[in-house]
């Protein structure tokens, strides 16, 4: 590794590279929901923006221009930091003051740089704190924009994530412009802002604070920006989750920040939105109207891919048809496969079902006796009367089956009611053929007195590490074909397989004209490894993976400016 004076130079070591989160490790789980809890319980009802707004110092709109007759280059790169493989991957590609990538047919299209680097979303995972923000997020970044030496003007939307902390640690790496990212001039003050750039071209950038609402001085903050708005200004409006595509997941249910976005075009801005642009899902998608407005899902920045194949998402409301997807369809449904392997691919998650499952198999077997064990069928008769009668087994069974019910995603009763119950009893019936072939191993082929203290523990720690696989594969059975079938649990399912492949970013450029161009750019596979390549004094982290595969071009729009308001 090269010398630096770098701060972050222990976090761009290979043995301090984060590794793709494993959303499934108990600790994650445990932190994670507890983060969430606290947030959705306190969060709403202390909001930290009010608090923000009145503490910072007073923010206008970020103007920038272009040389007479020049392009205007813009990055926006949403959902990041995860991984170190693809984080760093996109970040070199937008690090480049000029990368040719080739089209569908082949032919290469030159883009830029941009000027401005926007972060859509969700610039930490899997939670918010200093630590995790300088590793995974800003030590690729300063790799490798002080590689290509070039620093764009920094922006970034908080998405959920970045609220678990009531935006403390976002606030400090962001919102500090003395500080600045990574090398590289930040400016904001506050969780939004509005960029005034080249040829009548607007950036909104809103915060709904974990669903919640727009809060007052964001309003009065927008509201006096719309002043100044020329009557022919086009505007792009960043959010922090796509509504649009929620909505369409689960009919007759409109989502609350739907009707927020509805508020701020119809209410704040008082014109049509020319672009939304979101991540919050890490793929790719974009929807068109037959009036040319664009909504743009681009979530492909680092963390771990969500399938694109479900739920469906071809036609939404408003006349909206999908335009581009990517991955392809196809691709998504093929990768849903491997949750199939779901205990070799989250091998920490396997303590929680393993203790559940001796658990439960320890309760059940209270009621057995020697002789009641030498038949399944009637071991199992056994076992469902001792859990009506038993108020303390009956109970147990409450607790775990209404915790896979409340697992359960849907909003439509009936299916969480049915899904949930069979989920459980699926865990149930591998947990008690666990807890009763053990005692068969241990009774007949070991030769242990049943009842026994050797055979009750010989019989739990079968029960453990079996439960521990069986009760894995019973979870990625679940998720798959709830997936495949029925089009539910992307972000679980997809989760689990931590995919660090197919990301991609936006670069859009304002000509001279008024036309905005957006560029989809993609990288199919991420390097794997890396080297430090020096260059006299300099140096630049590079791929050393001959299989991984170079940036290209998978869609590309163009917007003619609206002239009138």
């Amino acid at each position: 590794m090269r010398l630096t004076t770098n701060p972050l130079l222990e976090y761009l070591l290979p043995s301090r590279r984060a590794r793709m989160v494993g959303w499934y490790d108990p600790e994650v789980l445990a932190r994670s929901a507890a983060l969430l809890t606290i947030a959705n319980l306190f969060g709403r009802h202390s909001d930290t923006r009010l608090i923000e707004a009145l503490a910072s110092q007073p923010q206008q709109e970020f103007t920038f221009t272009a040389q007479a007759g020049q392009s205007y280059w813009i990055d926006y790169v949403s959902d990041i930091a995860d991984g170190w493989n693809p984080t760093f991957a996109i970040a070199d590609g937008i690090s480049r003051r000029e990368l040719t990538v080739l089209d569908a047919s082949g032919a290469p299209v030159l883009t830029e740089g941009g000027d401005v680097l926007v972060f859509g979303g969700d610039e930490v995972y899997p939670y918010p704190s200093k630590e995790e923000y300088a590793r995974r997020t800003e030590a690729p970044y300063s790799a490798a924009f002080d590689g290509a030496n070039r620093h764009p003007h920094v922006f970034a939307v908080p998405g959920n994530h970045d609220w678990y902390d009531s935006l403390i640690a976002f606030s400090r790496v962001f919102c500090r412009p003395e500080r600045g990212f990574a090398g590289c001039k930040t400016h904001q003050t506050r969780s939004y802002f509005a960029l005034s750039l080249p040829s009548n071209w607007w950036l909104f950038a809103i915060d709904l604070q974990l669903g919640a609402d727009l809060d007052e001085p964001q309003v009065r903050y927008f509201n006096d920006v719309v002043t100044r708005l020329p009557a022919e200004a086009n505007v792009i409006l960043c959010v922090p989750d796509p509504q649009w595509l929620l909505e369409s997941s689960y009919p007759g249910h409109e989502s609350y920040e739907g009707s927020v976005l509805r508020y701020f075009e119809e209410r704040i801005l008082q014109r049509k939105v020319a672009v939304y642009l979101t991540g919050d899902l890490h793929f790719y998608k974009r929807h068109e109207n037959a009036e040319g407005v664009q909504k743009i899902v681009s979530g492909g920045g680092g963390a771990f891919l969500h399938p694109t194949h479900a739920p469906d998402t071809t036609s939404l409301r408003g006349g909206f048809e999908e335009k581009a997807c990517y991955p392809d369809k196809a691709t998504s449904r093929k990768l849903t496969w491997l949750n199939l392997l779901f205990p070799f691919l989250n091998p920490k998650y396997m303590g929680i079902p393993a203790t559940l499952y001796a658990l439960s198999a320890w309760f059940a077997s209270a009621s057995l006796t020697a002789a009641s064990v030498e038949s399944l069928p009637i071991a199992l008769q056994a076992a469902i009367t001792a859990a009506v009668r038993d108020p303390f087994n009956g109970l147990w069974l409450i607790l775990f089956v209404s915790a896979f019910v409340f697992f359960t995603d849907t909003h439509v009763r009936w299916y969480r009611v049915l899904g949930g119950i069979s989920h459980a009893l699926s865990h149930l019936l591998a947990a008690f053929g666990l807890g009763w072939l053990s005692i068969i191993v241990t009774t007949q082929w070991l030769g242990l007195p049943f009842g026994g203290v050797l055979q009750m523990l010989a019989s739990a720690v079968i029960t453990f590490v079996g439960g521990g696989v069986a009760g894995s594969l019973v979870l990625g059975g679940y998720l798959f074909l709830s997936l495949r079938v029925f089009g539910r649990h992307s972000n679980e399912a997809f989760s689990s397989l931590r995919i660090q492949d197919y990301k991609q970013w936006l670069r859009m450029r304002i000509d001279p004209d008024g036309s905005l161009t957006i560029f989809s750019i993609a990288i199919d596979r991420v390097p794997r490894r890396w080297r430090d390549e020096l260059k006299g004094a300099a140096g630049r982290i590079v791929a050393d993976d001959p299989e991984a595969t170079k940036p290209r071009l998978i869609d590309r729009v163009t917007i003619r400016a609206r002239r009138t308001g």
